[in-house]
């Protein structure tokens, strides 16, 4: 599947070491600047899907590590800077599984255009890293890139397009289908989540013979991303050898619809249960100063030498966590 195993934590390092110097080497080439936001906030996104890790000083707190460096990035793009990029840890509360973890390195970048431009450019860094590193992993990169409609996945997979259906008909729908494991509890995005893993992802994993872009996602999912439909977000995510690695999508300046959508998370997140979250004002503030179109794209860099090593869990790339000889 992939090249010769990396035996020793040196190896690992260096080959490490030469993904991070290629993406710096794209990016500078194309006249982006290289920043560095907070990592600890007194606010964090109110996502109801991710949630971050709680840090508690001896007499203040909560403060939140950040789940992404979005918000701190595009505060620094109302100050005029166009094109940035940044490399940096980032802290999800969820468990560590085969390729998932607490803490992962995340690259996310910022460009003027849309998630149309923004797929090219994902194509065109992970391409460059591939080839920078060679072997295996530049043949595979070399491939075929193929863009997909995930409606139409979904109505070529289980002829159901989930996005305009309430919760109450897809359920029936997927009743009809045959479909196990249903809940009259379940929500939406519970049902669009189990559709989709249960028959759209297989399925794409079956037939990728290359990186494949994934695009047009329901817009209850992306808080932050431009609507193309009342239904869909202009978002993007790329799968490669089975695994997302890549999310994008051209972003939302409006400052009045985002507060509307962090409040409609807010909403989720009371109905599930969980703490909410204090919002970011500055951000908010922030949004009109920044020239539109933008789009934004993250990486698992973690995930991303992972698939380009050919290894099959997310430990084996992880210095922390290495079980090498």
């Amino acid at each position: 599947m992939g090249p010769a195993r990396i035996e020793t934590l040196a190896d690992l390092l260096k080959t490490r070491d030469a993904m991070l110097r290629a993406i710096r080497r794209f990016f500078f080439d194309r006249a982006f600047v290289e920043v560095e936001t907070a990592y600890l906030d007194g606010s964090a996104p109110s996502d109801p899907y991710i949630e971050p890790l709680r840090v508690f000083a001896e007499d203040s707190g909560p403060y939140y590590l950040h789940t992404s460096p979005e918000i701190g990035m595009k505060k620094v793009l109302a100050s005029g800077l166009e094109r940035i990029f940044q490399i940096c840890k980032v802290f999800r509360v969820e468990e560590f599984e085969e390729v998932h973890s607490m803490e992962f390195t995340m690259l996310e970048w910022y460009s003027p255009g849309t998630y149309v431009e923004a797929m090219e450019e994902t194509r065109e860094l992970i391409r460059f890293v591939g080839m920078s590193l060679g072997g295996k992993a530049g043949q595979y990169v070399d491939k075929p890139w193929r863009t997909l409609v995930l409606r139409r996945l979904f109505l070529d997979a289980v002829d159901i397009d989930p996005f305009p259906l309430p919760a109450d008909v897809l359920l029936s729908r997927m009743k009809e289908h045959g479909f196990k494991g249903l809940s009259g509890k379940d929500t939406w995005e519970d049902l669009f989540f189990k559709l989709f893993i249960q028959e759209v992802e297989p399925r794409v994993n079956r037939e990728e013979k290359g990186p494949c872009f994934i695009k047009d996602w329901p817009a209850t999912l992306t808080t932050m991303a431009r609507k193309k439909d009342p239904y869909t977000v202009e978002r993007f995510e790329l799968y490669m050898r089975g695994l997302e690695i890549a999310n994008g999508y051209s972003e939302l300046l409006d400052a009045k619809e985002q507060r509307s959508r962090f409040a409609a998370d807010q909403g989720k997140r009371r109905s599930l249960g969980k703490a909410l979250l204090p919002l970011d004002e500055a951000f908010l503030e922030a949004l009109p100063r920044i020239p539109a179109p933008l789009a934004g794209v993250s990486i698992g860099l973690d995930r991303l030498l992972m698939v380009l090593l050919g290894y099959e869990t997310i430990d084996e790339v992880l210095p922390g966590r290495l079980k090498l000889r």
